[in-house]
């Protein structure tokens, strides 16, 4: 995550040359965020239907890993962390507190809708793997794409040359790069800054990403080269510790200039004053250790956030105990709270959070870790889009008893509704449509939004920039991505307690078939999108399904049969205290809401 200002304290002192053929070893992450703004160097920033699609991204990294190896660098392995330790949760809050915030601007600075993509630019433009120059944009922008890590992990995974590099560390990824490059040589290379202040070894190197250049020439790579030995001679510090102890000093006091940190450094002022301090601040750069059980496991099937629960799970259970490690999740003192940092999402930030009509799928995602724990797991803590420090958003997560219910209610939805369209691919986008009417139902509200949506697709009326267009889009993003966490826990489940039961099993295949990250709805192609769902039967669907719904069947009927924008205002006029929804009585399951025989 790194440390302010301490790269540009460093690199007058780096050496810029061509980087020597050899090993290198990558930050996943890192790499992933890189090739996002390599992508983006001709978009425009603030227009979320400008952002690279997953597919793009994927190609990208491959094809700039093929760059680099052409160069004469060898990629010996690419870590992407799966588990952060406790002590960077006010870190991960603060950062999230951030991104929620700035989505906020945005927000405010669009109002009336986003910025629409510039038709001149073309979205499958060759990509200039080392520019020479960034482009600045000051303009508030959107998020950066939701999914973007794990897509480039699927990316990767699926490329012959690269995929058995790819490695899910249960920790940190800076931790697990610098005790590669420590035993084995080579060169680090990341974005992070906390990879100067990690033990490398005498061999060992960081170059940044966004310094690299290319002599494709001459075949040969130019950059900065952060070596830890050549930095401490330089600057006349101790190699034991020296380059530790100005990091520790630029960490405290960022105004520092780098002669006044060496000063410190050399009179030992700030370890002698903050000795504990100081210990707490080394202690984080330690090399990780893990148990030995986690070498083969199917944990590098996970996504990154789903890996990160699972092992906090196993954690608990006993299983796996990083040395060091307090659980960051048990703000209360107990060791079996857990939370799960659910990725960012670009939707309305006046609205209720896209990820909450889909929360009973990750209610059985939860559920069904249960027995990968060893013990009831009461709730867990969802951390959304936070405007202040909090513990997030509590889900009750139902006993293990349910498990194979509520799987067994979610299988049956699933195919009654893939039975009702002439393309079943557009089940997913039907299922989060159902679920905000459900959602629309529980909170007592007149109008779905997703139906609006729909209805003014139907009139011909479809806003693309509107926030109700893309808030609408992150539900649908959003089920798709819960629906995936529970595929990933039931196959990890399958692996680690032994065979599911049959509901489960024919659950996780039907699970199989959901669309890849590449094949999400995305605000390019949203639009096409929801006139499928109209044209394959899908409101016929959603009117069986909501039978109990009084209030919402004549929204669907609106859809499907619209009128024009006037007599359609007339229409959805009500008289005082008649807009709530009237439901008849329900089942307590989230997904038991399918009409009896009987009805």
């Amino acid at each position: 995550m790194g440390i302010p200002q301490l790269k540009r304290h460093l690199e007058p002192y780096a050496e810029r040359a061509p980087v020597e053929p050899g090993s290198a070893v990558l930050d996943g992450p890192a790499l992933a965020y890189h090739v996002l703004n390599l992508c983006s160097q001709t978009a425009r920033s603030s227009s979320p239907s400008e952002q690279p699609s997953y597919e793009r991204l994927g190609k990208t990294a491959i094809a700039w890993l093929h760059r680099i190896q052409a160069c004469g660098l060898s990629v010996s392995a690419i870590y992407f962390d799966s588990y952060l330790p406790g002590s960077k949760r006010p870190e991960r809050i603060q950062r999230l507190i951030k991104s929620s915030r700035d989505l906020i601007k945005y927000h405010s600075a669009f109002l009336a809708g986003v910025p629409k993509a510039n038709p001149r630019h073309a979205t499958d433009a060759v990509v200039d793997l080392f520019p020479s120059a960034w482009p600045t944009e000051k303009q508030a922008k959107p998020p950066p794409p939701a999914f973007l890590v794990p897509a480039v992990i699927d990316a990767l995974r699926d490329s012959p040359e690269f995929g058995f590099l790819v490695k899910l560390a249960p920790g940190e990824a800076d931790g697990f790069c610098a005790q590669h490059v420590r035993q084995h040589g080579g060169t680090v290379i990341t974005s992070d800054s906390d990879l100067l202040v990690h033990d490398l070894g005498e061999a060992g190197g960081v170059v940044f990403f966004a310094d690299i250049d290319a002599d494709m020439e001459n075949q040969k790579l130019i950059a900065p080269q952060y070596r830890p030995v050549d930095l401490c001679r330089r600057l006349s510090l101790n190699p034991e510790g020296g380059l530790q102890q100005l990091a520790f000093e630029v960490s405290r006091d960022p105004h520092l200039t780098v002669q006044q940190a060496v000063e410190r450094v050399k009179r030992s002022e700030a370890v002698s004053a903050s000795g504990v301090e100081y210990s707490d601040f080394i202690e984080q750069y330690l090399s990780p250790e893990l148990a030995s059980k986690l070498e083969k496991d199917p944990t590098t099937k996970l996504d990154p956030r789903t890996s990160e629960l699972v092992l906090r799970s196993l954690r608990v259970s006993g299983d796996v105990t990083p040395v060091g490690e307090i659980d960051p999740a048990a703000q209360d003192g107990s060791e079996h709270s857990l939370e799960m940092y659910l990725p960012f999402l670009l939707d309305c930030p006046s609205r209720t959070s896209a990820w909450e009509a889909s929360k009973p799928v990750r209610e059985l995602v939860y559920a069904a870790l249960q027995p990968i724990r060893g013990s009831r797991i009461p709730s867990v803590s969802e951390m959304r889009r936070l405007q202040s420090i909090s513990s997030g958003l509590k889900v009750d997560v139902p006993p293990i008893s349910e498990v194979d219910e509520r799987g067994a209610a979610l299988l049956a939805l699933l195919g009654r509704i893939e039975a009702s369209l002439s393309r079943p691919e557009l089940a997913w986008i039907v299922l989060a449509i159902y679920q905000d009417i459900t959602m629309t139902v529980e909170r007592g509200r007149g109008h779905a939004l997703s139906l609006e949506v729909l209805a003014q697709d139907a009139r011909g009326q479809l806003d693309t920039s509107s926030w109700d267009f893309l808030h609408f889009l992150a539900q649908i993003q959003a089920t798709c991505y819960s629906l995936r966490m529970l595929r990933q826990i039931l196959d990890f489940s399958g692996h680690h307690i032994g065979p599911p039961s049959s509901t489960m099993s024919e659950l996780t295949k039907s699970l199989s078939r959901l669309p890849s990250l590449p094949d999400l709805p995305s605000p390019r192609n949203f639009a096409q999108s929801i006139a499928s769902v109209r044209e394959a039967g899908g409101l016929s669907c959603l009117k069986k399904l909501s039978e109990e719904y009084e209030d919402i069947l004549p929204q669907i009927e609106a859809v499907l049969k619209p009128e024009s924008k006037k007599a359609s205002k007339k229409r959805n006029a009500v008289a005082p205290g008649q807009g709530n929804v009237r439901v008849r009585p329900r089942s307590s399951n989230p997904f038991d809401l399918l009409p009896r025989g009987d009805e």
